[in-house]
């Protein structure tokens, strides 16, 4: 990074450290897995029970636009050719869940000007200060590990899935030994009981402890549940659609909690999400650049 975005920078992160900003939980998994579910049915539970969850969809394909029924909207690689700001990539849900686009191409990302930098990471920040907490839909790591590696706390989804597991140990690795993370929370998604979920997170754990220095910590499980396949063919949260489902309760539970589990790895500085997804993405390029040559 040159003289003059190290300036921008740092003209942004004491401008962002003026007040807190939420935390962040980003969730992980293989497409089986059930992440983009998880982060639209928690983030509901959390509306249910008072907070002012903000909902970042780092992927392709509007997957969460779908989910709580609301447009699609600008995404952040857009910014790149317009000057509407972060207002392009917000909507707002009937429960009145925000919802913000936050999808580009990890190349896309590096090449944003200090300019763009500095003014959506000011706009931004002030959503962090405003939300209560920052639920995270991060696209494949294999591709993309920048929006996960700069969340706060890392949620590993993994279920009875044949991929699962094996998807979930590469997560693990990439992001520890690419970006130091060193501590998981594992959550069980489309299980048959609580036996089984223990089992799964067991297993993983055995592994990891094998071959990789990283914490892994149990947080819960959702049972398998037909209702959720019901309420997506009706693009609706299944806390809204089926609320007396079985796996309706277990979010609800696990939205209770969910606040619980902010345990970040570095002391909080109040760096942005925006200015950290930017400037790793840079120094993520860089590198990568730099293995190429």
């Amino acid at each position: 990074m040159n003289s003059a975005l190290q300036d921008q920078a740092a003209s942004l992160r004491r401008l962002t450290a003026k007040a807190g900003r939420a935390p962040s939980f980003a969730f992980i998994g293989s497409d089986k897995a059930g992440a983009s579910t998880l982060v639209t049915e928690l983030s509901l539970g959390l509306a249910y029970a008072g907070h002012r969850p903000l909902v970042v969809d780092c992927s392709l394909g509007q997957v969460q636009a779908r989910r709580l029924g609301t447009p699609t909207t600008a995404t952040l690689e857009s910014q790149m050719v317009s000057v509407g700001g972060l207002d392009e990539m917000m909507t707002t849900s009937r429960q009145g869940i925000q919802l913000i686009n936050l999808y580009a191409r990890p190349e896309e990302r590096a090449l944003f000007s200090a300019q763009l930098w500095l003014r959506l990471g000011s706009e931004f920040a002030a959503l962090e200060r405003d939300s209560s907490v920052l639920m995270i839909d991060v696209p494949v790591t294999a591709t993309d590990p920048v929006p996960a590696s700069v969340a706060d706390n890392l949620i590993l989804v993994i279920s009875p899935a044949a991929d699962s597991m094996t998807t979930a140990y590469a997560n693990i690795k990439r992001l520890s030994s690419g970006f130091g993370r060193q501590r998981f929370n594992v959550l069980v998604n489309r299980v048959r009981h609580l036996e089984e979920a223990r089992d799964l997170f067991n297993r993983l754990a055995a592994v990891t402890s094998e071959f990789l220095s990283v914490s892994l910590r149990w947080v819960g499980f959702v049972p398998a549940d037909n209702a959720v396949r019901r309420s997506q063919a009706l693009r609706r949260p299944l806390m809204e659609a089926f609320p007396d489902s079985e796996a309706a309760a277990a979010f609800a539970q696990l939205a209770a909690v969910l606040p619980q589990w902010d345990s970040p790895e570095t002391e909080r500085n109040d760096t942005g999400f925006m200015d950290m997804l930017i400037a790793t993405s840079r120094d993520w390029a860089e590198a990568d650049g730099a293995k190429r040559r």
